[in-house]
């Protein structure tokens, strides 16, 4: 029986030992990084105060979209008053953290082989999206986004709403030492796993999604397989192809 290890947060594939209940696999949930906000939320709160002078949001992640309901409601925000941005969101996930906002205008990228965020950049870009751009990120993130939308012109305006917090060493290498399959949804675990993991005893690894699957094919780490989108459907998808041949 194979051993599938899942380092995502808690609960970020709901239900994926069900959707894999006719496979010779046993899941585990080891996760190795979490979320906590930031040290400070007046840098968002200013933003989202001032709004009107921004013509988009741009969030690539559920967490970031989270962040932004979350500080909305805190503040009272009425979006719908007002000359309000647009929101551009990475994915239905993504979307679905926004819809507790009332008024909120959101337009969804879902990524295929490019990575989230230059996905979203693109589809901003081809819509004509409108500046200054506030881009909701975490602490830790990549930067295809803003550069590709700076290189066209547009104004963005970068304000952390989250932080994510790595596992220890230790933790990380725990982990992979108990997998036949190990899945990972983010480049900065990844990144972690292979400080940990030498080449001669690394698991087959399942990477969530173009963008993680990148970053471990720079790292020397090739994907086994790549789950085309965050959720549970495309992961389970991704193990069972990966399982045929076994």
């Amino acid at each position: 029986m194979e051993t599938v290890v899942v380092t995502a947060s808690p609960g970020a594939f709901p239900r994926l030992a069900e959707a894999l209940a006719e496979a010779p696999v046993q899941i585990l949930e080891r996760p190795l990084l979490s979320f906590e906000p930031p040290v400070d939320w007046t840098p968002l709160d200013s933003a989202l105060l001032q709004r009107g002078k921004y013509g988009s949001v741009a969030l690539t992640s559920p967490r970031a979209a989270a962040a932004l309901a979350g500080r909305v409601h805190a503040l009272a925000i009425s979006w719908a008053e007002g000359d309000s941005p647009r929101a551009w969101a990475v994915g239905a996930r993504t979307a679905e953290a926004l819809q507790g906002i009332p008024g909120l205008l959101t337009s969804v990228a879902e990524p295929s082989t490019k990575p989230g965020a230059e996905a979203l950049a693109r589809v901003m870009l081809a819509a004509g999206a409108s500046g200054p751009v506030l881009f909701l990120c975490g602490e830790r993130r990549r930067d295809e986004l803003p550069t590709i939308l700076r290189e066209n012109g547009l104004v963005v305006d970068e304000v952390v709403c989250y932080r994510t917090m790595l596992a220890s060493a230790e933790k990380a290498r725990a982990a992979a030492s108990t997998a036949t399959m190990l899945v990972v949804a983010s480049p900065a675990v990844l990144e972690l796993l292979v400080q940990v993991c030498p080449p001669s005893v690394r698991p087959a690894l399942v990477a969530i999604g173009p963008t993680t699957a990148a970053a471990a094919q720079a790292a020397g780490w090739h994907p086994a397989a790549v789950a085309s989108a965050p959720s549970t459907a495309s992961l389970a998808s991704a193990i069972t192809g990966l399982l045929a041949p076994r």
